[in-house]
């Protein structure tokens, strides 16, 4: 009987067309119960070539396929619905991997349990990845590894050389967590690397010699900080996700004439590298993080925007080079009509955002975070505006005391977060007009503003109300 749900399971994955299959097996490189990203699983399946025509849409749908047959469960959902991670159960999991090692498709490395290695090409070494490397019996045509281990980082560099060395016919390397003191050599001689993740906080420029991996989809390194790159990155055509602390693109070379079209996703581009010339080739981009002296790049910036025609999130993180922040100005930016998620932090605003953002068409999603904006009013007076916006965060508007709003304005609202609320007496009359509004999370609100939406709370079956902290 201990091998019916093991039978069960093996049953409903033979089920599964091919692509399927290979999706469904990949999933015990993530721990049982793990929530992890959507975008990164969409990213491994693609590096693998198990997704039709390299498409996110098309990742999307199998992983809903694999949600309706019980073999992952949902996480977070974004504000239009899509989800934004999700995890495998445990009791799935811990079948999925016996499975997935008998099939010699992937294998969850116990080095105390190995018996046969040398056929497997997708390995994830949750310990110890010293010994791995050292293992003989390794298939050295392996396509996939990565590397979930913790152990102290003084090995790191040289184990990854060694992968390298050993392994020139990966599409996938992900060191994990394991911080490296420099670039590693010889990663640039892994011509068919399709996703490449390493954690390098040194590193200011980024090698010539990485240009050359032109099958590269994904470069992640959210640690590194990078003030130069290369003009070959222009040649990286196949290029869809860039994750870097930040990073300079230079301006395209002199007589170029393509773009990297399949680029669409960028965190954190500097706002130097936001001229009308470098976002007009990045036609494709639909989320976009940029982090930097804003207020210095003021002129281009604003409007540059507008050449990112299929812009779907954007994140504005203002950053100044003195100890005192740089204020920037939005009624001079053009943004895009099909953004749908705004995020501004830092910004310093001294003017009212609202009668600028409020004319976005398609914004589903508003989060004015800290010290986004010093005023102490906020008006959204205009007819119709934000016609689509579901949530609204306002964080650390430290003096926000008054808040008006038109009888038409925000009619689609769903949730609101103000953090805090220390100054503000009152929230708009014609906030619970709106049918769709359910969710209030309200920090340090004043006492009579704390009173005054006790009727509201008590009205149980519309509105669920949250006043931080508790008891007072």
């Amino acid at each position: 009987m201990e091998n019916e749900p093991t039978a069960l399971l093996f049953c409903s994955i033979f089920e599964l067309p091919l692509y399927l299959k290979f999706c469904c097996f990949y999933l015990c490189v993530f721990y049982g119960n793990l929530e992890t990203s959507t975008r990164q699983l969409y990213q491994l399946w693609m590096a693998e070539g198990f997704v039709a025509h390299n498409s996110e849409a098309n990742a999307e749908e199998y992983l809903k396929e694999l949600i309706s047959r019980g073999l992952i469960k949902v996480g977070k959902r974004s504000a239009g619905g899509k989800i934004k991670t999700c995890s495998v159960p445990s009791s799935v999991w811990a079948r999925l991997v016996v499975l997935a090692a008998k099939m010699k498709f992937v294998m969850v490395l116990d080095l105390g349990l190995v018996e046969e290695l040398r056929t497997i090409k997708r390995f994830a070494v949750p310990k110890n990845l010293t010994k791995f490397v050292s293992l003989e019996h390794i298939d050295t045509y392996l396509h996939s590894l990565q590397n979930f281990a913790l152990e102290s980082d003084h090995s790191a560099l040289l184990d990854c050389e060694n992968i390298c060395k050993k392994f020139k016919l990966l599409r996938v390397l992900n060191m994990g967590s394991l911080v490296l003191d420099q670039f590693p050599s010889g990663i640039e001689n892994l011509f068919l690397l399709r996703c490449l993740k390493l954690d390098v906080p040194s590193l200011k420029s980024l090698p010539s010699s990485l240009c050359n991996l032109l099958n590269l989809q994904t470069l992640d390194m959210p640690s590194s900080y990078i003030d130069h790159t290369p003009e070959d990155i222009w040649n990286m055509h196949k290029l869809m996700h860039l994750n870097f602390g930040c990073i300079t693109l230079p301006a395209p070379p002199e007589n170029y004439c393509s773009s990297l079209k399949n680029l669409i996703f960028i965190s954190a581009l500097h706002p130097c590298s936001c001229t009308p010339d470098t976002l007009g080739r990045l036609p494709n981009v639909q989320t976009l993080k940029i982090y930097g002296d804003l207020s210095n790049y003021q002129s281009g910036l604003s409007k540059s925007l507008r050449e990112l025609l299929k812009l779907e999130s954007l994140k504005l993180v203002n950053k100044s080079k003195g100890w005192q922040l740089s204020q920037m100005v939005l009624s001079e930016y053009q943004f895009p009509p099909s953004l749908t998620q705004l995020s501004l932090s830092n910004t310093e605003l001294k003017e009212d955002p609202m009668p600028t953002l409020e004319k976005l068409p398609h914004l589903l999603v508003l989060k004015l975070k800290q010290n986004s904006y010093s005023g102490r009013k906020l008006a959204c007076v205009g007819s119709g505006g934000f016609p689509k916006l579901k949530i609204l965060h306002l964080k650390s508007m430290f003096w926000l005391e008054e808040w008006t709003m038109g009888a038409r304005a925000m009619t689609k609202l769903e949730s609101l977060i103000i953090n805090p609320c220390a100054y503000l007496k009152k929230l708009p009359e014609e906030l619970w007009r709106i049918e769709s509004f359910r969710k209030l999370e309200l920090h340090w609100p004043q006492p009579e503003l704390r009173k005054k939406l006790r009727a509201y709370e008590d009205m149980e079956r519309r509105y669920d109300i949250q006043m931080y902290p508790y008891g007072i």
